[in-house]
C-alpha cells in the first residue's frame, strides 16, 4: 500500500466515530436510533488511537449534530 492510501483510510476511519455521532444528534427524539448509533460511534471510537481521541470525535459530532430549538 502507498502513503497516499494509508493516508486516506486512516482518515476515513478517524472520522467515522464524528460521522456516526453526528447522526445520533440528528436522531434526536428517536431514542432506539440515538442509542443504536452513539453505541455504534463509541465503539467506533474505542478503535482509534490514541484512545481517548475517538471518543472525543464522537462527542463532538454529537453535539454537533443535535438540533437547537424547535424541529418543524
Amino acid at each position: 500500500m502507498t502513503a497516499g492510501t494509508v493516508f486516506i483510510l486512516r482518515l476515513a476511519f478517524w472520522l467515522l466515530p464524528l460521522l456516526l455521532g453526528w447522526l445520533a444528534g440528528r436522531a434526536w427524539g428517536r431514542p432506539r436510533v440515538l442509542g443504536g448509533l452513539l453505541a455504534a460511534a463509541l465503539a467506533a471510537g474505542l478503535l482509534i488511537k490514541p484512545f481517548p481521541l475517538g471518543w472525543v470525535f464522537a462527542l463532538a459530532g454529537f453535539l454537533g449534530g443535535v438540533p437547537l430549538g424547535s424541529r418543524k
